[in-house]
């Protein structure tokens, strides 16, 4: 046949036409250009309630977006600002179902069409341009390169771009994005990632996991069903489970597990599938092997989102063969780790490149997270998890544990060398790495490795300035039943175990192993351990009242202090003799030794040790009858070390021997009962000679009270009243503050139940039922921090209310 036209768009000739095909174009090229024309010059359409709706390609939502609102307000934000924003974050943080969230709430005005670009199945950069290709709807000309035509497309289209798991192929996304960018003005960008595209014009979202409640026993009912983690937990488990919901016995077991699981997404949806089979109490049991666990995935699901393991070993095989190695070697850190201890454990011949370059480019990659406000880092618990597996596999478990072995026992060798006077960055280093350390003793205790001992004793002292006295005890204990080839290391955890012995009181066993690490310490040739052995037995005979024996040891640990100049330990060692001399009687020698010890306790900067002079000071102005002296002294201790169980006790019982001898009788028993609370929160006994002081001005401070109001007086303060009491100097008198808050049917009631009336007969004046008596009489018992109605009743009789 012979063509009878011409082409509509390049007036080329047709090619012949039959009877069934009538054409307008001479090849598909120009058809589909002239579409192109169409779609572009085509006059806008005004906007209206019917055709807000923006065309796109995104799937229709399966399940319920939970929480994520002012991340969403955020993201919108700033895709009004720029036209490339890339959401980062690690393996299951929720990246691409926020980017379709968002993508899916844009209105027409400000685009015209969101396309969604899915990268997680596309293996090689030559198929990334296909894949937008076919997102768009376009085919390759063959005449036209298929870039061109995605190009020529999009170049006067309002068009958001959804690129989505752009990690395994970022420099070809890289390039890409910059390309659409340069070439068509009306595109935008919004890409997930693993690590963010590093080119001009770039905004970096960084997704976290949900929001986690506060596990508090105290908070955790209240704070649970707020808590955006545990509402996808919640409704991810009415899908397998539709009458399931939150309740009194399940609120605390669905707290942890989303707490456990750091409110990652995706582990928050795998974990909620056991309902079906598992109580929550059972399935947060079972976190401690959390990649096993959690591989429930859905059957539709891209492979890397079917199990937490398949997720985060996505990111692993992406890495470096440097980063591979450094992000094994750091899963043995637990809880965190600074730049120090992971060059040490990561530097070795099989990694070139400098740690902190390695760190970096992990951070950037969404593998480590840095700590806000530190120079240190931190992994996920499922990516250290699943690097831990890897470093099994490896065959390098005892390697890395063996470096950080070294490392803490460099650390910890001040207990040898300085033990009286170990530095606050010791210290502090130690306890910023106290659940690695941890680790490394359990690595250390099934290897029996000689190390144990004195990796215990370290771990022990974290333990007790955390106020874990019960556990640095056990620790030591279980440490010290073993064999070993050090003496200087068992002589260590004897002195150690021995005078947290003495802290709870158990005189019998502080004896026992104060003796034995006496013995054990004359041939080490070792002075500075001499006299902290020295120094221990001297607080076991405090404790045990033998005040001569302590001071003379205390005497002549001071001069072993002088001799070696070590100004931390002769500090220590003055405060322990200005005790001695109290419990002596002796107190001016007890002034000149806590006034010598002040100005170095204070150069130190440890707060526990300034509290501690302090607290010294404190009680020698006391018994001098300095009031105002002792009063200044146990707040700046108060202030300075906060409510430690360790330092706070002594404090709280001093100001309450102050209050009562300034006649204030019920503030000095809710001051001592606050610091009797705090000791037996952590078991440390006071020594005799304090102890029967403070006891003697309680018995004083009861017979200026009646027996009720003393009994209602003798309950601690709250947590909130004591930081308030201690910052602020602010005092709350509940009974009398609750007075002037009393209502009208509050008085009513405390009125009857003064007279002797009983709850039956109480109602039927008031015209209430026997419950709401009940009701108004628990309130008024927490009001008035009373114990009883009968309190109540005297405490109503006592001012008259009627």
């Amino acid at each position: 046949m012979i063509s009878t036209g011409r082409c509509a768009l390049c007036d080329g000739a047709l090619p012949p036409a039959t009877s069934e095909q009538r054409r307008s174009y001479c090849s598909n090229a120009c058809r589909q250009r002239a579409y192109r024309r169409r779609a572009t010059v085509s006059a806008p359409t005004p906007v209206s309630s019917k055709n807000l709706r923006v065309l796109s390609n995104l799937p229709a939502a399966r399940d319920t977006f939970i929480g994520r609102q002012q991340e969403l307000s955020k993201l919108d934000q700033l895709m009004r600002r720029h036209r490339l924003v890339t959401l980062v974050g690690s393996a299951g943080a929720g990246k691409t179902r926020l980017a379709l969230e968002a993508a899916g709430r844009l209105r027409r005005g400000r685009t015209d069409r969101v396309l969604l670009v899915e990268l997680g199945e596309v293996r090689t950069p030559q198929d990334v341009m296909p894949t937008v290709a076919h997102a768009l709807g376009v085919v390759a000309e063959s005449d036209e390169p298929l870039r061109d035509t995605v190009l020529e497309t999009l170049v006067n289209m309002k068009v958001v771009v959804v690129l989505d798991n752009c990690e395994h192929l970022l420099d070809t996304c890289a390039e890409l994005t910059d390309l659409l960018l340069n070439r068509c003005p009306g595109v935008r960008v919004l890409a997930t990632s693993r690590e963010a595209l590093w080119i001009t014009g770039e905004a970096s979202f960084h997704v976290e996991g949900l929001p986690v409640p506060s596990t508090d026993r105290d908070l955790v009912t209240t704070a649970a069903p707020r808590s955006e983690a545990v509402k996808l937990f919640v409704d991810r488990a009415r899908e397998r489970t539709p009458d399931f919901r939150l309740t009194q016995a399940n609120t605390a077991a669905v707290a942890l597990l989303c707490a456990r699981l750091e409110g990652m997404p995706l582990a928050i949806e795998l974990a909620a599938r056991w309902v079906q089979l598992l109580p929550v109490t059972d399935i947060c049991d079972r976190m401690d092997e959390p990649l096993e666990l959690l591989t429930l995935g859905c059957r539709k699901s891209p492979s890397r989102q079917r199990s937490l393991r398949e997720s985060i070993d996505w990111s692993y095989q992406l890495l470096q063969p440097d980063e591979q190695f450094a992000l094994r070697r750091l899963s043995v850190f637990d809880g965190g780790f600074d730049l120090a201890a992971a060059t040490e454990v990561c530097s070795s011949e099989r990694s070139a490149e400098p740690v902190l370059d390695v760190l970096s480019r992990l951070q950037a990659k969404s593998l480590l997270t840095a700590i806000p406000g530190t120079t240190r880092f931190r992994q996920l618990e499922s990516v250290r998890l699943h690097a831990r597996e890897k470093l099994v596999a490896a065959g390098e478990l005892d390697v890395a544990f063996e470096a950080l072995a070294r490392w803490f026992t460099d650390l910890s060798d001040v207990l040898i060398t300085q033990p009286l006077s170990v530095p606050f960055d010791v210290q502090d280093k130690l306890d910023n790495h106290v659940d690695s350390l941890l680790g490394t003793v359990e690595w250390a205790a099934e290897r029996f490795d000689e190390r144990l001992l004195l990796l215990t004793s370290a771990l022990a002292d974290c333990a007790a300035r955390r106020g874990r006295l019960g556990q640095a005890r056990v620790l030591l204990r279980d440490a010290l039943r073993r064999p070993s080839t050090r003496d200087d290391y068992r002589c260590v955890a004897l002195n150690h175990a021995a005078r947290f012995a003495a802290e709870q009181g158990d005189h019998d066993e502080a004896i026992e192993l104060s003796g034995e690490a006496s013995r054990l310490v004359r041939p080490l040739g070792q002075p500075a351990l001499v006299m902290s052995c020295r120094s221990t037995l001297a607080a076991v005979q405090q404790s045990s009242g033998e005040w001569e024996a302590s001071d003379e040891n205390n005497t002549e640990c001071l001069r072993v202090a002088e001799l070696l100049g070590e100004p931390l330990a002769r500090a220590t060692c003055l405060v322990d003799l200005a005790r001695t001399a109290l419990s002596l009687g002796k107190h001016e020698r007890a002034e000149n030794a806590v006034m010598k010890a002040l100005p170095i306790s204070r150069a130190s900067g440890v707060p526990a040790r300034i509290a501690s002079a302090l607290n010294t000071r404190g009680v020698v102005a006391l018994v001098q009858g300095d009031l105002d002296e002792s009063t200044h002294a146990y707040q700046e201790a108060l202030r300075m070390d906060g409510i430690n169980p360790l330092t706070a006790p002594d404090a709280l019982e001093g100001l309450a021997v102050v209050a009562l001898m300034r006649g204030q009788a019920e503030r000095a028993l809710r001051l001592e009962a606050t610091g009797r609370a705090l000791r037996r929160s952590v078991g440390v006994v006071p020594d005799p000679f304090w102890a029967e002081k403070v006891a003697g001005a309680m018995r004083t401070a009861r017979l200026m009270l009646p027996v009720a109001r003393a009994e209602a007086a003798s309950t601690p303060l709250t947590a909130t009243e004591t930081e308030a009491f201690i910052q602020d100097e602010v005092w709350l008198d509940r009974c009398e503050a609750a007075h002037d808050a009393l209502d009208d049917h509050e008085r009513r009631v405390i009125a009857l139940l003064a007279t002797g009336l009983t709850n039956q007969q109480i109602a039927n004046r008031l015209n209430v039922s026997v419950r709401t008596v009940a009701s108004r009489l628990q309130r008024l018992r927490d009001k008035l921090g009373l114990q009883s109605r009968e309190d109540i009743a005297a405490w109503g009789a006592e001012r008259a209310i009627g």
